[in-house]
């Protein structure tokens, strides 16, 4: 807040906005308030500092110059993601805002896929809200159910950029452990009269292109070296992805797909020179399209972004 109070100062403010009886524990190193139950905004440590920053008068702030000089910019990883909305745009995309929370059926049963630990609502308005996505497919699929009407006869094509919340109790956030995370994920659906597996393989490729990633020379065929159309390429030293079978019988995100009709993204980086999975795509499973009331065949890609950062 830019201001110094005592302890036995800062107590006095509390009782002054109702946060107290205020109690000045360990030598005045720990000061605790009761925050009464129509305080529900409360959530964190950094409340109680705004409220006695409220109480001590936001005018009674001295004004003056700030010892240091920045300059804003946009955060990297929503940069990336406005660029790559713009691209996959242009192949023809059309982008969809689903909403973050989700049925249990919906975002595990519906897709096939095992029951997982995801973050809860204890009190859901409905059933529609129980849980917060981990994966941005289910409200795809919803979209497509939703708009039967429309023309499949050229392909219905639909993605999403945005986050799914992972539960993780190591995750820490100004010293706290929050118990979740943010993901920040691409997913994307084909749908029409063909299952489309090419059409998204290729938008894959595509966005790993744009990703200045280039594939790794078994996968595309060639040995490695930067000739022909390979010297054009921009791509990152010592990054490189390839894509492999995915298995759709053990795997948990391959139960979505077809048998056989599946494939793993894989990527290989300087720091992590091992391959490691970043996302799948593949043909979605015909009692996932009925879960959902599809009626033509489909194909989906979903991937990590912040791995591609």
């Amino acid at each position: 807040l830019g201001i110094s109070l005592s302890a036995q100062e800062m107590k006095t403010l509390c009782n002054k906005v109702q946060l107290g009886p205020a109690e000045l524990l360990e030598n005045d190193a720990v000061l605790k308030v009761t925050v009464p139950p129509t305080r529900s905004d409360i959530l964190h440590p950094v409340d109680i500092a705004e409220d006695i920053g409220i109480a001590f008068g936001y005018n009674n702030i001295r004004k003056r110059i700030p010892t240091t000089s920045t300059v804003g910019g946009e955060f990297g990883l929503n940069q990336f993601g406005d660029l790559l909305r713009e691209e996959i745009g242009r192949a023809g995309y059309i982008e969809v805002l689903t909403h973050g929370l989700c049925s249990i059926h919906d975002n595990f049963i519906a897709l096939r896929r095992s029951l997982s630990p995801a973050v809860s609502l204890s009190n859901p308005a409905n059933v529609e809200y129980q849980v917060v996505r981990t994966t941005l497919l289910p409200g795809l699929l919803k979209t497509l159910q939703h708009n039967k009407s429309a023309s499949f006869t050229n392909g219905f094509k639909l993605f999403e950029i945005s986050d799914v919340v992972l539960p993780d109790n190591k995750h820490v956030v100004t010293d706290t452990i929050v118990g979740a995370r943010n993901s920040r994920r691409l997913c994307a659906v084909y749908a029409g009269p063909t299952s489309g597996f090419e059409i998204i393989h290729g938008l894959v490729d595509r966005i790993m292109t744009l990703s200045e990633i280039a594939p790794d020379p078994k996968y595309a065929g060639t040995d490695g070296s930067r000739s022909g159309e390979e010297k054009y390429r921009v791509s990152r030293e010592g990054w490189m992805y390839k894509v492999t079978a995915l298995e759709t019988e053990t795997d948990n995100e391959g139960k979505s797909y077809f048998p056989g009709r599946a494939a793993a993204i894989l990527l290989s980086t300087p720091e992590a020179p091992e391959p490691r999975q970043i996302g799948t795509f593949g043909i979605l499973h015909p009692e996932v399209l009925a879960n959902f009331d599809i009626m033509y065949p489909s194909s989906c890609v979903e991937l990590n972004l912040e791995n591609l950062m």
